[in-house]
């Protein structure tokens, strides 16, 4: 045995001595990228140190390392690496350019520097192969194959390069005399790497089709059997990595299969002579499946440009030049989202030639991402003048030429189809909202065009919503000017000081527009449905506080008012009320009797449809400790316990959740004997012991999270439908017979709950704690979650904030659902430090603080904290994910998704002004490396208001910089903060629609002084607040212990945070146990 370990500790020590950068070249050289980058990472730390400018020093990199790390990063598919890289250079390289640019998919870009490359290299084969490699992209198909011809005579001994790169120009152009003749040459000559990796698959799906026209059937199917053979080894080889590597040639499968799909139809006939009509249902029933497919694929421009291609080959055959026309629109709309508008542009110039319907749209939209707003006005206006009056509508044509030179269309006699209208709605109203945007038109002329968009298409939800969000715009407009000159927030007991109509006449339309968008669908619900509630409940509170001076139009307006939320109780299906049931339940004590009396029935309603989910969130208002408030809880789930669908089971259960919440409120506040470290439920809570099984739901985050129906609504619910996943969620069956009392000063108990399922779900139970606060934050950051799936870039790159469960069940205590496998990061590093003999649990503490206190008004805080603290502590945080994730992939992985999920809640935090990010409130996900936050009693810039006022935006310290490799938060960090806040200020008013609610959410404190009485006030530190989030969602610095700044743009935004969170000046400043140094 003692001889076998000497052998293994041989062995280890040989593959010691292998030098780090050896490993990592002849990883690279075997395409093993992620180990590659993980023992190159580790050479340069240990040769330069990391760029990390919260720490003691930083580290400057030698060029030939970054350039190999950029190829390693190239292998990778990591573009924003890449630009991080970039940027620790001195001066960026052309070749530095390129690879960024080219991984980013910016062709213009990568043409110009290939251009300026091949003035110093005129015979460079590899520039030119990427010259023509960007026409593919550009999508200039004929000027590529120009090039390969000019190429083939210039640089002949490549000729077999050039006729590769050729077929793939050919075959999408449909020349299949041209594909014939390149794919004859292409075993003549030398061939280049980017050439060979790019075009291979292209020949074999050339040969494929070229088979398809010589009716060669045996040969389809082995050419179709080789390429699908050829794919598979890389796909097993990128599959190990991960999804999104291997999702290349996912893509090259499908298009196979969709090769194969319409081989079968063409029944052995060339598809030169066999056409297609859509009469043909089988045709028609392939272009049915291969839409439904193309929807399940990523929405990214290289992944459907090549399926869209093939399509295109497929419509051209049968001479279907609308459906041609429609596959040129669908790739236009992908090139004009990635920002790629030369290609978009011509695109579009395709399918107006193909004669796709709709073009005018997707010209008007490139027009104006490309600033040229008057043209894309104008481009609409031009259409809808082409289109004939009585479909446009006499008051909306009068509407359109009132600031116009352009003369309508004579009537047509011809009848129009709906779809038509449809189309004229969409174009209509694009039109009406750029011109309300931009300032086109006047008032009546954007109402009227929005009224005809309403009548083209009554059950279009989108055409209400805009209608709402106008109308909207002009109530706050009017408010503000008339508050402005009164100076008060009450109507006028009669008349106005102008001639303007009051403020609050706006409101009936603008409650009524967003009710009757919201009866047509759900697209818009997590805007509209709190809006219309905050604009409802401050006008009921108004109208209350006039009493007997209200005017006689203020109290048509109010009767108006009640009639349209009555409307809503009656027409709305429940499940939307369940998503602002937290909203509802904070305005049970109005002070307007009429708005009680809605709340209670809505509230009661949603009871009775969902009592699992909607009994967690009323847990805490039933037992309030203002008594209005616990009897009108009170009495609602009377109400709606005696109006249950299923009596009885439903009245077993009010009765079980009544005796489990009390139980349960015992838990948080049992003390435990003064030092154990548990509780034994069996002995101390028989009582819950016997009450199990249960009937009621684990509170987890997946079973109360609303799940909105795929088609839009109708007046009732389908009865098919239900708000949560399908999958049965888990009731408790039992809880363990011991409970862990965590060490901190609130002594929180860890409960574990078993389900139904036989899966065991651990929570805390913590006393002393509001968390009503975190329930809302919680339920902020599931819509932001939302948001940044629909957007294209926070997609592709899976950005996503975790959340969990928070269940208030009183105002002092409640149940937090445990977030398995992480750990603080104040834990993860003492571990580090202690294992580094950095850290002594009993001596290093008592040591920074009698620094601290030494050094007190006799230096200054950011050298006492640079000279004399961050030297006992090198940032380490690196190491946590070489230990937990040994395996390179894993650990590529994990390092990113920490990278990603640190940033988004940066941005996030910073936004909403969330303090207190202590390292034991941010913890730590060891099976993936995400990043999760806890404890949200800090927010909206109260950290501002502490003792010592934390100076900043986020936790970006020495070792959370550590965490994100050696380029630090260059790169992949920078990027991703970009986009979070790109999307934050984009849907501003959204978010803003959801934070508003807290203003007036008297369940929410705001300071201690500040209880809860039933009576609901104005509150000034909640105004106070919100202006800040309004600020920074402008592009506004505020509170960060800098003069606010003018309204940046996203990226100076994201780096004057950086800056501001990462200032030693503004870290020294922090309190001593936040632990600036960790």
């Amino acid at each position: 045995m003692n001889q076998l370990l000497v052998q293994c500790g041989n062995v280890s020590e040989l593959f010691s001595a292998i030098p780090k950068v050896t490993l990592a070249k002849a990883s690279f050289r075997c395409h093993a990228h992620a180990r590659a980058l993980m023992y190159f990472e580790s050479h340069v730390r240990e040769k330069s140190g990391s760029f990390n400018p919260a720490a003691e020093s930083s580290g400057i990199f030698a060029d030939e390392d970054i350039s190999f790390l950029m190829e390693i990063y190239s292998g990778l598919e990591e573009p924003d690496g890449l630009s991080g890289l970039a940027n620790l250079r001195k001066s960026s390289t052309l070749q530095d350019q390129l690879l960024i640019n080219e991984k980013a998919g910016n062709w213009a870009e990568v043409l110009t520097l290939c251009e300026q490359a091949l003035q110093m290299e005129p015979s460079s084969v590899d520039r030119h192969s990427e010259v023509l490699n960007c026409f593919l992209n550009m999508c200039h198909l004929q000027a590529m194959v120009t090039h390969v011809d000019g190429l083939i005579c210039r640089i002949p001994q490549y000729k077999k390069a050039w006729c590769m790169q050729g077929v793939q120009a050919a075959w999408r152009l449909g020349r299949w005399d041209l594909m014939d003749s390149y794919l004859s040459d292409t075993d003549k000559g030398l061939v280049c790497g980017n050439s060979e990796s790019s075009a291979s698959f292209d020949i074999g799906l050339a040969k494929i089709i070229q088979a398809m026209m010589a009716k060669d059937q045996f040969m389809v199917s082995e050419k179709i059997a080789q390429s699908k053979q050829a794919l598979l080894v890389p796909l097993a080889a990128a599959g190990m990595d991960s999804y999104m590597r291997a999702y290349p040639y996912v893509v090259k499968l499908h298009m196979l299969c969709e090769l194969e799909d319409f081989h079968a139809l063409l029944g052995g006939e060339s598809f030169l002579e066999k056409s297609f009509s859509l009469n043909d249902l089988q045709f028609t029933k392939m272009i049915k499946d291969w839409d439904n497919r193309l929807r399940f694929t990523h929405p990214s421009l290289w992944a459907r440009e090549p399926l869209l291609a093939l399509r295109r080959l497929v419509f051209n055959a049968s001479n279907m030049d609308v459906q041609v026309g429609n596959c040129w629109l669908q790739y236009a709309k992908l090139c004009r989202t990635a920002g790629h508008y030369e290609t978009a542009h011509r695109a579009i110039l395709e399918a107006d030639v193909s004669g796709a319907p709709s073009v005018h749209m997707e010209k008007a939209k490139l027009l104006w991402c490309t600033r040229k707003s008057d043209c894309a006005i104008a481009e609409l206006q031009q259409s809808l003048m082409n289109m004939p009056v009585e479909i446009l509508g006499t008051a909306a044509v009068s509407s359109l030429t009132s600031l116009s030179l352009v003369l309508p269309n004579p009537p047509s006699l011809a009848t129009q189809a709906s779809k038509e209208n449809q189309d004229v709605a969409k174009t209509m109203l694009l039109y009406t909202r750029w011109t309300h945007y931009t300032g086109q038109k006047q008032k009546e002329d954007i109402i009227s065009l929005y009224s005809r968009v309403r009548d083209l298409q009554p059950r279009w939800e989108k055409g209400f919503f805009y209608t709402a969000k106008y109308c909207d715009d002009l109530l706050v407009d009017a408010r503000k000017r008339q508050e402005d000159q009164r100076g008060v927030i009450s109507p006028p007991a009669g008349g106005t000081l102008t001639e303007e109509k009051p403020w609050w006449s706006y409101l009936p339309d603008v409650l009524l527009f967003y009710a009757k968008g919201l009866h047509r669908g759900h697209k818009n619900l997590f805007q509209a449905l709190p809006r219309l509630l905050t604009l409802w409940f401050e006008f009921g509170s108004i109208y209350n506080r006039n009493g007997s001076s209200v005017s006689r139009p203020t109290k048509e307006v109010n009767t108006r008012v009640l009639g349209i939320l009555r409307g809503c109780v009656k027409d709305l299906p429940t499940y939307q009320w369940l998503t602002v049931l937290s909203q509802l339940i904070s305005r049970i004590c109005h002070q307007n009797e009429e708005i009680v009396r809605i709340v209670k029935y809505i509230i009661t309603s949603v009871l009775k449809e969902y009592p699992q989910q909607a009994l967690w969130m009323m847990a805490a208002v039933t037992k309030s400790t203002v008594a209005a408030r616990r009897d009108v809880a009170a009495e609602i789930i009377q109400a709606a316990r005696k109006g249950s669908r299923n009596v009885n089971d439903n009245s077993a259960l009010f009765v079980q959740f009544a005796s489990l919440i009390d139980h349960l409120i015992k838990l948080c506040f049992h003390p435990g004997q003064p030092k154990a470290r548990t509780i034994n439920i069996l002995t101390e809570f028989s009582a819950l012991k016997r009450m199990m099984p249960l009937g009621i739901i684990l509170p987890v985050q997946q079973a109360l999270i609303v799940t909105l129906p795929t088609y839009d609504t109708s007046l009732t619910d389908s009865p098919s439908f239900h708000a949560f996943s399908a999958a049965d969620h888990a009731t408790i069956s039992g809880i363990a017979d011991e409970a862990e009392i965590l060490s901190s000063l609130q002594r929180p108990k860890k409960a574990i709950f078993l389900g139904s399922d036989g899966v065991q779900r651990p929570f805390l139970c913590k006393p002393k704690d509001d968390l009503r606060k975190d329930a809302r934050m919680m339920e902020f950051t599931t819509m932001i979650n939302r948001l940044l799936s629909k957007f294209p870039e926070s997609r592709r790159r899976k950005l996503y904030i975790r959340t969990f469960a928070v269940i208030p069940l009183t105002e002092d205590c409640g149940m937090v659902e445990w977030v398995p496998n992480t750990r603080g990061l104040r834990h993860i590093l003492q571990d580090i430090y202690v294992t580094c003999g950095k850290f002594d649990r009993q001596k290093t503490n008592p040591l920074i603080k009698r620094v601290y206190d030494q050094c007190l008004g006799k230096m200054p805080e950011d050298e006492m904290l640079k000279s004399k603290i961050l030297p006992m502590f090198p940032p380490v945080f690196h190491k946590w994910f070489l230990t937990t994730f040994s395996e390179p992939a894993a650990w590529f992985r994990s390092r990113m998704a920490y990278a990603h999920t640190t940033a988004v809640w940066s941005m996030v935090g910073h936004i909403v002004g969330l303090g207190d990010r202590h390292g034991e409130n941010i913890l730590f996900d060891s099976t993936t490396g995400d990043c999760v936050h806890v404890d949200f009693s800090c927010l909206f810039d109260k950290g501002l208001q502490l003792e010592k006022p934390e100076l900043v935006p986020f936790r970006l310290t020495q070792n959370m910089i550590d965490g994100l490799g050696i380029t630090g938060y260059e790169g992949i960090f920078l990027k991703v903060c970009e986009i979070t806040l790109l999307v934050l200020r984009t849907h501003r008013e959204t978010l803003m629609s959801v934070l508003e609610t807290f203003i007036h959410d008297p369940l929410v404190e705001w300071t201690k002084s500040h209880k809860s009485s039933g009576v609901e006030v104005d509150n000034p530190h909640a105004q106070r607040a919100i202006s800040n989030i309004k600020a920074r969602l402008q592009g506004v610095v505020v509170g960060v212990g800098a003069a606010p700044s003018l309204p940046l743009a996203v990226e100076g935004q994201a780096r004057r945070l950086i800056a501001e969170a990462l200032s030693l000046k503004n870290l020294g400043k922090m309190y001593i146990w936040w632990m600036a140094w960790f």
